[in-house]
């Protein structure tokens, strides 16, 4: 009797059946991954604002969420005597957007009158309990858009899945 080497031409077409199999279920999932992401990053965003909002009239100071276009990053920064600080708090801390995540934009009613550097612009939250009307645009690099417009007097937040110019309605 003869000892078998190697696999049998019916055992391989099996197998690269099976795998063809699952590289088709698999596959859209991965294409998923961008709006997973883009949902996920929206949602931490309005949370983000929600919390400031509060913090500011509770802890009665001037907090500010800062964008970074360029590199894609935001954080928080809270006034302390005659400037911004970032805090201690970690959840606070400056947070790069996943990958194949950009800022579209982000528009507030001072960054369309005064041409600050388009590259960086940031969101107000006062003690009185208001926040700065503003717009964040997400993109995604399958093209897809998500749009998160403030709430100016409860702190909340409007997502649209897709670019709505909310500041020129």
């Amino acid at each position: 009797m003869k000892d078998k080497q190697g696999f049998t031409l019916i055992e391989l077409t099996a197998v690269m059946i099976l795998l063809g199999f699952f590289l088709l279920v698999a596959i859209p999932k991965f294409k998923d991954l961008n709006d997973v992401n883009i949902k996920s990053t929206s949602r931490r965003m309005a949370s983000i604002i929600k919390y400031l909002y509060n913090e500011a009239a509770f802890k009665k100071k001037i907090y500010k969420l800062s964008f970074d276009l360029d590199n894609e990053e935001y954080w928080v920064e809270v006034q302390e005597g005659n400037e911004f600080v970032i805090p201690d708090d970690p959840t606070l801390k400056k947070r790069k957007l996943p990958e194949g995540l950009s800022f579209k934009d982000v528009m507030t009613d001072r960054s369309r009158v005064n041409s600050l550097g388009q590259n960086e612009q940031f969101i107000l939250f006062l003690p009185t309990g208001f926040v700065e009307p503003a717009v964040i645009h997400l993109e995604s690099d399958d093209g897809k858009y998500y749009t998160l417009a403030t709430k100016p007097y409860t702190g909340g937040t409007i997502v649209f899945d897709e670019y709505v110019d909310v500041l020129n309605k």
